[in-house]
């Protein structure tokens, strides 16, 4: 399947339209103390939003899609077992202690069956917890509910293989899986731009109305930090930094014509989720960009805080016409957890964000 991104323009800026792929569209939402992130391959991402303690599940879409639990307590040392209201659940799982390699007292299974149990024992429960004294216990509001979105969304109702909602119908019932990777056209040679400072000052000198817009006014500091790299051979992308923050910076992206710098067009980019009032998102703020010719991969990483356990990532490609969007994870709320963790949006089966050409 080829997956396009079809440019428009539209008072200077660039805009790529995002189009549909694979299953459905990505899906963001929360279910009182649970939040489930299903990306555009219908693989799913069910966490609460506890910041003592993170519980993340996991479940690939298709009839063999892998599952995992991991139940991270940041508050305890030591992982005595699973503790439902306060009564030890009586199975066998892996559990380790906070040590030097991992500051918190874990539970983690990758077994279907594992899962399944645990979320049978949970459903009439309150509370979870790794100890018995209970003192640092996880909310089960909204978990079942949150599942049973989950199963139904991957078309497991009735199924073995579903988390909520077992039944006795056989895994190969279930939708199977995207996993066709899409053809890309091949990524532009790269000829090297032949002043890159120039054409970078001549961007800056000539969108000032595009940045005034944008409320990017870069100092000379900010210039420093800016740069302009070879999309083909007509053609560079020149990235102007906005300004520093506490641990990251912004930049605004043009699409630039080598000999004609003035008509160099902005950058938008379509996000995958919607906005709370149902209207599409777009990114023309892109934090710490960064652009590699050689992949034609464009990268943009956002934290929501230092500690980054909220923010957001994407990596799109560029084939000499279009930016194909690659991956994308989004965690909006800041409640703790490991940094980086957020959950997958978008993906595109069989690349990854190393790929080159």
């Amino acid at each position: 399947m080829k997956l396009l991104i079809k440019s428009v323009l539209l008072a200077g800026i660039v805009i790529w339209q995002l189009p549909a792929f694979a299953a459905d569209e990505p899906v963001q939402r929360l279910f009182k103390e649970w939040q489930v992130t299903c990306n555009n391959l219908n693989d799913c991402d069910i966490r609460n939003v506890d910041e003592n303690m993170r519980i993340v599940i996991r479940h690939q879409a298709g009839p063999d899609g892998a599952a995992s639990l991991d139940i991270m307590s940041f508050d305890a040392n030591k992982a005595e077992g699973i503790w439902l209201d306060g009564k030890r659940w009586e199975h066998d799982i892996t559990l380790s202690d906070a040590d030097a390699n991992n500051d918190y007292a874990n539970a983690h299974s990758a077994d279907l069956n594992d899962i399944q149990a645990l979320v049978a024992a949970a459903k009439n429960a309150m509370t979870i917890s790794l100890t018995s004294d209970n003192d640092v216990a996880g909310s089960l509001s909204g978990l079942n509910a949150a599942l049973l979105f989950v199963d139904e969304r991957q078309g497991r109702i009735d199924n073995q293989t579903a988390l909520f909602k077992t039944g006795d119908q056989p895994a190969n019932s279930v939708p199977p899986r995207a996993s066709a990777a899409p053809q890309f056209p091949p990524v532009p040679a790269v000829v090297p731009l032949d002043d890159a400072q120039a054409l970078l000052k001549k961007v800056i000198a000539s969108q000032q109305p595009a940045l005034k817009q944008e409320e990017c006014e870069p100092a000379e500091d900010e210039v420093a930090r800016s740069e302009a790299q070879p999309l083909d051979a007509q053609h560079a992308l020149v990235m102007i930094n906005c300004g520093m923050g506490a641990y990251q910076s912004s930049s605004v992206l043009f699409i630039t014509p080598r000999t004609a710098p003035e008509k160099a067009q902005q950058l938008v980019l379509p996000l995958p989720l919607k906005d709370d009032e149902g209207k599409p998102n777009s990114i023309s703020w892109f934090t710490e960009a960064s652009y590699d010719p050689q992949s034609g991969q464009l990268f943009h990483a956002a934290r929501g805080r230092g500690i980054a356990d909220c923010g957001e990532s994407a990596t799109w490609r560029y084939d000499g016409h279009d930016f194909h969007l690659i991956s994308y994870n989004s965690q909006p709320s800041c409640d703790g957890g490991e940094p980086g963790d957020w959950p997958s949006v978008w993906a595109t089966p069989g690349y990854t964000d190393n790929q080159g050409n």
